[in-house]
């Protein structure tokens, strides 16, 4: 018997062949009908129609004229954390901003707190969990952000927690870097925080080759353009590609850092304006779009039409993190990102597949179901991925398939 497996009877198999997509680009989905998908290895050997398969040897399973759509690909998420900020909830239903929580010690600094007094393997067994969760709604690809220790020891220890989720799960986990989520109450001055992660941490980080990426949050109240570049500038020195946080509530200068750094990805973009957008297409950035963090925070979605039309390089993701956007519900966001960002089902696929994948420097190896790339893939009941989006009710999602391995599903 052959190694390779051979899935037939695909009703619609969306393969996003084409590569990254952009303004009308986006709505095609390059679906063949009556399908199959060969793979061998985790790797895919070869995509085509039913009519024109020749069996071999090949172990054949049959998905009952069900459809094929890529793994979904998270590129932003705050997965370690301690603590539960559920109190928050009343207090924003009842118009508390983000920032006013911020400032009167919740928000990020309570997270802080909670996640500095949880051990190493109370914060693994509670991301393992999530990214658990994450699968079943096809999660297939995951980066996920430090950030909620704010200290040399608990930064590090969410990165060896990252590391470990990377080694020990299913989903390939990319690990970023971002000391730079806010000013640690022990701090006075941004620059002495900034220069501590400088001599203290990024080195070990380096070392380790705990991170991929850098990340910043830009933004007013919490680190400034020059604030950002200062520590983003050196994260660069040291090997990490840049993201940056700009845009979600004001815009204060994060568009042109990105530009100016040659970031990978700008994040939330909720406030961008028109002229940013250019500058973020010119320089062929992808922009990660959240619209969970929108609809939980009662604010307005960003302007995903005009960057369409602009051209932009757009991603969804969920933001999950413990505040602004409990969200580890790819399915549930997608659903969100459609109504709330005015997108096609064709549209919100090609944001969490292909160019999701842009946003990580993977778009070469997943993100589209095409002859050499990854077999991560998503079985579905439904006639087609539209009717995933328009409908509201259970999850539709049978199997989820990593490397070529069945993850979920019976």
């Amino acid at each position: 018997m052959s190694d390779k497996v051979i899935y037939t009877n695909i009703s619609k198999l969306y393969t996003l062949k084409g590569g990254v997509r952009i303004k009308e680009q986006l709505d095609d989905p390059a679906i063949l009908e009556n399908a199959y998908l060969s793979v061998c290895n985790g790797i895919i050997q070869d995509v085509g129609l039913m009519k024109d398969l020749v069996f071999h040897d090949e172990k054949i399973v049959d998905l009952q004229d069900r459809i094929v759509v890529p793994g979904f690909i998270d590129a932003h998420s705050h997965l370690v954390f301690g603590g539960d900020r559920t109190n928050e909830y009343a207090l924003k239903i009842k118009g508390a901003s983000y920032l006013e929580i911020y400032e009167a010690g919740g928000g990020i600094h309570s997270t802080v707190e909670a996640t500095r007094k949880m051990g190493f393997e109370q914060l693994y067994q509670k991301a393992k969990k999530c990214i658990y969760d994450m699968m079943a709604s096809g999660i297939t690809t995951l980066e996920a952000k430090s950030g909620y220790g704010l200290d040399r020891d608990t930064e590090l220890k969410q990165l060896e927690v990252v590391k470990k989720l990377n080694e020990e799960t299913p989903v390939d986990v990319i690990s970023t870097f971002m000391p730079a989520h806010a000013l640690p109450k022990e701090y006075d001055n941004a620059y002495d925080y900034l220069n501590m992660i400088i001599s203290d941490v990024l080195p070990i980080v380096k070392e380790r080759k705990l991170a991929e990426y850098m990340d910043c949050f830009l933004e007013k109240g919490v680190f400034n353009k020059e604030e950002s570049l200062y520590i983003l500038k050196e994260g660069k020195k040291a090997g990490l590609k840049i993201k940056i946080h700009v845009d979600e509530m004001e815009d204060i200068g994060g568009v042109d850092a990105g530009v100016e750094l040659k970031a990978v990805s700008l994040e939330h973009c909720m406030v961008t304006s028109l002229e940013s957008m250019d500058k973020i297409s010119e320089a062929g950035i992808v922009a990660v779009i959240l619209p969970a963090t929108s609809f939980n925070l009662c604010k307005k979605y960003a302007n995903v039409p005009a960057m369409k039309e602009k051209g932009v390089i757009l991603a969804l993701s969920c933001d999950y993190n413990p505040g602004s956007s409990p969200c580890n519900d790819a399915l549930w966001m997608a659903r969100i990102a459609s109504r709330g960002c005015w997108l096609t089902p064709n549209e919100v696929l090609s944001m969490m597949t292909i160019n999701a994948a842009k946003a990580i420097d993977r778009e070469d190896q997943i993100g589209s179901l095409e002859k050499g790339k990854q077999a991560d893939f998503l079985v579905i009941n439904a006639a087609s991925f539209d009717e995933v989006i328009a409908h509201l009710g259970p999850n539709p999602i049978e199997e989820v398939y990593k490397k070529g391995i069945k993850v979920i599903g019976c």
